[in-house]
């Protein structure tokens, strides 16, 4: 998958304020991210540059929150916070644990749990009316939360719901990725609800496990989840193994099984559509070819199932505000 430039640019807020624009694309530059991608809002950019983007600003600022919060949250947070973790009976006990650790760090936010029968309720509230909201620092708590409990388990942890206080975003596509559920937004608090029998289970985990989850963090907290039971997993997977070929939704709806009323139903529950995901699938496929290989134009467009070139790069173009040449072209130019 790829993520939304939001990302690229939230992450840089904070470093560029405060350490100016050459430190900041000295971080892109270290991620192999083009500087161009930075003024093109529907531009894309890899799992791996992500990763590396986190790395390098959160290191440089000494924030493992990237400066998204009034206080920072300094580099052995995550580690400690973790370890506190290790020896809980239960994923509920290790959110009590959860939310304790971090309601000493944040001073304009506190975090609140709440459980009901069926229910476990975890809460950002803000500790003064008000507060300003940044996005990316609700998406990262919240998929901090998704990701330990995933990881504590050993698997993706059902996410029952998720709301933002902020309103609907441009990269909204992402979420069916990072938060396979029901999503709400302009909500009065940000929040994320599980099912209680999933917290009430046991785990185990030993501390040499964590030291590999630590080290490639936040790839196993941000990206923990595989997926593969959503409608959207199953029809990528089924997608890209049939490429080149112009798959219909009928055809699709007789591989998984169901009909296609039905695959529409599922589409909207996870909040997209068919051709969304298709587009989704070859627009991730060709980033990653672009920047990764020196695979010609004309061959990824044949295997990506478009009649001619011409018709891959407009696509392409419509996809994240680049054409493909221009796209490796910057990439390369990092690189150099």
């Amino acid at each position: 998958m790829t993520l939304s430039s939001h990302f690229l640019n939230g992450m840089l807020r904070f470093i560029r304020k405060r350490h100016g624009k050459d430190v900041a694309a000295q971080a892109l530059a270290n991620a192999r991210i083009p500087q161009s991608l930075l003024d093109q809002p529907d531009a894309r950019m890899t799992r791996e540059q992500y990763v590396a983007l986190y790395k390098t600003v959160a290191a440089k600022i000494d924030d493992e929150m990237l400066g998204l919060w009034s206080r920072p949250i300094r580099t052995g947070t995550l580690k400690y916070l973790m370890l506190s973790l290790l020896d809980a009976p239960t994923v509920l006990v290790a959110f009590n644990r959860f939310v304790r650790f971090w309601n000493l760090l944040l001073d304009d936010y506190r975090l609140q749990l709440s459980t009901t029968h069926d229910r476990v309720r975890l809460a950002l509230v803000e500790r003064t009316p008000g507060t300003r909201v940044t996005p990316l620092g609700h998406e990262l708590m919240m998929k901090l939360a998704h990701g330990i409990a995933s990881w504590l388990l050993g698997r993706e942890i059902t996410l029952h719901s998720v709301e933002f206080s902020f309103a609907r975003p441009r990269h909204v596509d992402d979420y069916a990725f990072l938060f396979p559920g029901a999503v709400r937004f302009s909500a009065a608090t940000t929040c994320i609800a599980f099912l209680y029998a999933d917290c009430a289970e046991p785990f185990r985990r030993e501390k040499h496990e964590l030291w590999a989850f630590l080290k490639r963090a936040p790839g196993d907290w941000t990206f923990s989840a595989s997926h593969r039971g959503s409608t959207v997993a199953k029809t990528r997977e089924y997608l890209e193994r049939h490429l080149a070929q112009p798959v219909t939704i009928q055809e699709l709806a007789q591989a998984l099984h169901v009909s296609v009323r039905t695959l529409n139903r599922r589409f909207a529950d996870e909040g997209t559509h068919f051709q969304l995901v298709k587009d989704g699938l070859r627009r991730d496929i060709a980033v990653h070819r672009l920047a990764n290989s020196n695979t010609s134009v004309a061959v990824l467009a044949f295997d990506l199932g478009f009649a001619d070139a011409t018709g891959f790069c407009r696509a392409f173009k419509h996809w994240t505000g680049s054409s493909p040449s221009d796209y490796r072209k910057g990439t390369r130019q990092v690189e150099t």
